[in-house]
């Protein structure tokens, strides 16, 4: 989205140091209950900038400090499925629009792929008991963006409950099993973004168990 424009990437934890016209937020699932530490930030952005887009998004406004944050903000705030638009369009200025992630070019990494990749997400955001044995969780394991996409282009089945890898696979053209998250993230998107695509959600039942 932002080909041939320039800008700076600033880590959250370094923005004391920065100031300008225009910061944008990166989008993601950082406000939530396991990880809100965007919106811890989100004040001192404010502070040293004039405007302040936070990019396409997932909201839990269940939690208290993630409500809070968004009742005070002056930002401009995009959700990226419709779950979320609807617990924030009354608490900011809310808008809504496609992860960003659906504005990459994938063409380079367009593969006909074989077996399946199981990709549960292995931290404090999974409310699984058990996964696969062959789990592997890329979004921990690739040290690269150009690795984690191979990863998933080399399976013909992605099955997940990351959103990043759900959108991706589905993009690539696999067929994907998910599976939710802490929160409602991964259906909405799924359900706002994706209904055109071969995905479909894994039913409690279906659940995978390590073999004993």
């Amino acid at each position: 989205m932002l080909a041939r424009r320039f800008y700076e990437e600033v880590g959250v934890r370094n923005i004391s140091a920065v100031s300008g016209h225009t910061a944008l937020v990166a989008g993601g699932g950082c406000w939530c209950g396991p990880y809100h530490d965007v919106a811890a930030h989100l004040p001192l952005i404010e502070n040293n900038f004039k405007r302040v887009i936070i990019m396409p998004s997932s909201f839990d406004v269940s939690v208290p400090f993630v409500r809070a944050t968004l009742a005070a903000t002056k930002a401009l705030v995009f959700a990226r499925e419709k779950e979320s638009f609807n617990g924030i369009c009354r608490l900011c200025d809310a808008n809504i629009a496609y992860d960003c992630a659906f504005y990459f070019d994938y063409r380079p990494y367009l593969r006909h792929g074989e077996g399946c990749l199981a990709s549960f997400r292995i931290d404090k955001e999974s409310v699984r008991s058990v996964i696969p044995e062959d789990n592997n969780d890329i979004s921990r394991s690739c040290s690269t963006l150009d690795e984690w996409l191979w990863t998933i282009a080399r399976h013909a089945d992605v099955k997940t409950d990351r959103a990043h890898v759900m959108i991706a696979a589905a993009l690539l053209g696999k067929t994907v099993d998910y599976g939710t998250s802490s929160y409602h993230k991964v259906p909405a998107i799924a359900d706002y973004a994706l209904r055109l695509f071969p995905v479909r959600r894994i039913e409690p039942e279906n659940q995978f168990r390590i073999a004993s």
